[in-house]
């Protein structure tokens, strides 16, 4: 067996983003307070909270992904792959308006999901699978896998500090989705003797193949609103996200399967089979839902403590995609699966609640060490490959995920650099194979299974990531010490 992979980030879980600005550092429990220049995201009221111009970019120096998959193919085989990737996130511009007291605006442009994920295996043995031949046949299993997922926002937030105690803000957003996705399974089986060398039969292939692919994107608008109330020490944060509004989207959906030179249980040949659909032009909503996040900020001397939590609401199972006439063209459906509104992709979203811890410590007017903890649950955990369900889902290789956040923020002259690391992983045992190639069966009726074998429950996930962060923030009008 031969296998490759380079994948980076996975859709499914709320909570993957790291700005790269001390609010990662903090690994975002930064809701009660604390979240600098990334408040137009974590609690708007606290843009009222800088009383100058800031200017910050950030940028994700570098990211390396360690995958391993244990028996994801069948065979028992194990493999293990890692990559690195470069991207930059955040972009911030604060003001304060002379007119407009106690008021800040802040704009912002980042990217707050990238994904690329891309599965290549190929299983090749010698084995007797096709009956109508006598010996041994050459069999061989592709599967390749991409996911490319990316959220573009660009946002503006306005808040006010009405007193010493008590702010409000509110930020608005732009989201813009796009998508590319392959999900492909081809098997075949040939003679291995070929004409000539002593055989009277002509060269004999058996084929089956699962295709989807599609392109497609999704504009969308969303707000926050928050508050912060101060008690002595203590800042409380409270920060309401609505669920996602959609009015644009299309994709160009590919789906086919087909069969050829099969023979039944007992031997007798079966008609080859096509089904096929395109459309270029298919209604696309990417959803996310109604989120509240409350946090506490305890300062104390030269140290603070962080805490925030956020419920995600749960989506009920919707339309990602949805098909439109013409039908999927299928003729002798030997496999008897369901193909009324084909390219139909549906979602839904477990509820999740997320928490996170962190804390800061100066060790003088120019350093302060920074650091966090927090979980990241999937609201779509993996539940197999998804070439077989109907309606049809996009398949993500989705699990629980925790995060470690560790590093410093330095002080020269008007700029705040920050640097740190994130260490990020994930586990899953006993989860369903993607594909079965290693005991391959020519049909099996009762499971649907063309020259594959019957998946079990043998496969392991292990994701390992370290991300070094850096954020660099002008702060154009904080007087010169």
């Amino acid at each position: 067996m031969l296998f490759s992979s380079a994948l980076f980030g996975q859709t499914g879980r709320y909570w993957s983003n790291s700005f790269n600005t001390d609010a990662s550092l903090l690994s975002g429990a930064v809701v009660g307070g604390g979240s600098g220049i990334a408040a137009i995201f974590y609690n708007p009221s606290q843009i009222a909270d800088i009383d100058y111009k800031k200017f910050s970019i950030s940028a994700n120096i570098f990211s390396t992904y360690i995958y391993r998959y244990d028996d994801a193919l069948g065979g028992g085989q194990d493999y293990a792959d890692w990559d690195f990737k470069i991207q930059p996130r955040f972009v911030a511009f604060l003001l304060r308006p002379k007119n407009w007291e106690n008021t800040s605006i802040e704009l912002a442009s980042f990217t707050r999901d990238n994904v690329y994920s891309e599965i290549r295996n190929r299983a090749t043995q010698q084995i007797d699978i096709i009956k109508s031949l006598p010996g041994m046949e050459e069999y061989i299993g592709d599967f390749y896998y991409r996911m490319e997922y990316e959220d573009y926002w660009l946002g503006i937030g306005l808040a006010k500090k009405y007193s010493d105690k008590f702010s409000f803000g509110i930020s608005a957003f732009h989201s813009y989705t796009v998508i590319n996705y392959d999900y492909n399974i081809e098997t075949k089986a040939y003679n291995i003797e070929q004409p000539g060398n002593g055989m009277t039969e002509d060269f004999y292939i058996a084929r089956f193949k699962n295709v989807q692919n599609i392109k497609g994107y999704t504009s969308r608008f969303l707000f926050k609103l928050g508050f912060k109330y101060t008690i002595n020490d203590l800042q409380l944060g409270l920060n309401i996200t609505t669920p996602t509004l959609a009015y644009a989207g299309t994709s160009k959906v590919y789906r086919e399967v087909s069969v050829q030179n099969i023979n039944n249980e007992q031997g007798q040949p079966l008609p080859n089979m096509l089904a096929t659909e395109q459309q270029d032009e298919l209604v696309t909503r990417f959803k996310e839902p109604l989120s509240i996040s409350f946090g506490a900020t305890y300062f104390r001397n030269k140290n603070s403590i962080y805490f925030t939590a956020e419920y995600f609401a749960p989506i009920e199972r919707y339309n990602l995609i949805t098909d439109m006439l013409p039908a999927a063209f299928v003729t002798n459906n030997v496999i008897g699966f369901k193909t009324e509104n084909w390219l139909d992709y549906k979602e839904q979203h477990r509820g999740v609640t997320n928490v996170a811890i962190g804390m800061r410590g100066s060790l003088n007017e120019n350093i302060e060490l920074i650091g966090g903890f927090r979980t990241d649950f999937t609201y779509t955990p993996y539940s197999g490959g998804g070439d077989n369900k109907y309606p049809a889902e996009i398949t993500t290789f989705s699990l629980d995920q925790y995060h470690v956040t560790g590093g410093a923020q330095f002080k020269i002259f008007k700029t705040d650099i920050i640097a740190g690391l994130q260490y990020s992983f994930s586990r899953g045992n006993n989860l369903k194979q993607v594909a079965n190639f290693s005991d391959p069966v020519e049909f099996s009726s009762e499971d649907r299974l063309v020259l594959q074998g019957e998946r079990d429950y043998s496969m392991g996930i292990r994701q390992n990531t370290l991300s070094l962060f850096l954020g660099f923030t002008y702060n154009i009008g904080q007087p010169s010490e």
